[in-house]
């Protein structure tokens, strides 16, 4: 019999990388999310994945769904620190509420584990890069606080009741389909479009990025496996950290538009997701936990991994318009 894993927010960009890597291992799939989220990316849904229309705020919907369920990928959440800041109540409902409820379901179904979609957000500006588990978070934002709330849940659910948990701190993931919020699809739309890439500050913010589906594996392995239980493990390339400046370059050599745009910088942080103030200015991670305890490493390369991103460059731009909590 196959083993049942339920994803939930599965029609985001991990979310449906996930789902199609655990369909083709074999496992029983179940994609749970909103009915306006799936219904936009519907197409795109790997065949034999079970689509289940829901919100993590219907604790009825949740117990349905987590029936004879083994393993669930909570990555269901209202994303974007400009949109949290913006709907502090509804950030905190959704992202502390609605991670009770899955834990609270996840227990009357008796399920195994249930695998929590964190931040790098909840380590605010650290004092020192690359960050590892241990560097103490400093959170800027509502959305980074909770996070770290739900990281409690999965602590105290598990020290109350029988369950597993594993903590993914995800940093800058990146894909096709991803939203403009974020900066690749956002420089991307601008160089497809012949129009310049626009760069908040100076350009020289410093991050490192992973391809979706570097980040969807490493959060099967630590799902599947039980060296990852009760274990807080940073989900990233760190390996090369680029600024800013340097990602907008690539990206425009790699779309082969060097002689026709070239990037706008603006100090004026408006329009950004978030303010100047709550700019993090140097952030990678150390993922070595995650290498030693999973044996992951990352497989595409940045240069790659944009050349796969333009690949998918109609219907990419197309995806512009989709509302910013789309995705993880």
């Amino acid at each position: 019999m196959k083993k049942k894993i339920v994803v939930t927010g599965g029609s985001g960009l991990i979310g449906m990388e996930v789902c199609r890597q655990l369909q083709a291992r074999g496992y029983e799939v179940y994609l749970f999310d909103l009915g306006e989220q799936i219904e936009r990316v519907r197409r795109y849904i790997p065949e034999g994945v079970r689509i289940i229309y829901g919100s993590i705020l219907d604790m009825s919907s949740l117990r349905d769904t987590f029936v004879d369920c083994e393993i669930v990928i909570h990555l269901a959440a209202l994303l974007g620190v400009h949109r949290s800041e913006n709907q502090k109540l509804r950030c905190l409902e959704i992202n502390i509420d609605g991670t009770k409820n899955v834990f609270e379901c996840a227990v009357q179904r008796r399920v195994k584990k249930v695998v929590f979609a964190s931040s790098s957000e909840i380590y605010g500006e650290p004092h020192e890069n690359p960050i590892t588990e241990e560097t103490m978070p400093q959170a800027k934002s509502v959305y980074a606080i909770t996070k770290l709330a739900g990281e409690e849940l999965c602590k105290a659910y598990a020290q109350t009741y029988s369950i597993d948990y594993t903590i993914l701190r995800y940093f800058n993931c990146y894909g096709p389909y991803q939203t403009a919020q974020f900066v690749i699809p956002r420089f991307m739309h601008n160089i497809i479009n012949g129009q310049p890439p626009v760069i908040y500050g100076d350009g020289k913010q410093i991050r490192s990025y992973t391809y979706v589906s570097d980040t969807a594996r490493a959060t099967i392995l630590a799902a599947l496996s039980d060296k990852a239980n009760s274990q807080i493990l940073n989900v990233g390339n760190g390996e090369k950290p680029i600024s800013l400046v340097d990602l907008c370059d690539l990206a425009i050599k790699i779309a082969g538009k060097e002689n026709s745009v070239s990037p706008k910088l603006l100090n004026d942080f408006e329009g950004t997701d978030r303010k100047k103030e709550r700019e993090i200015y140097e952030r990678y991670c150390d993922a070595g936990k995650l290498k030693n305890l999973l044996d992951w490493r990352p497989e595409i390369s940045l240069e790659e991994g944009i050349r796969k991103t333009l690949e998918k460059g109609v219907t990419f731009v197309n995806w512009m318009n989709y509302y910013d909590d789309f995705g993880h």
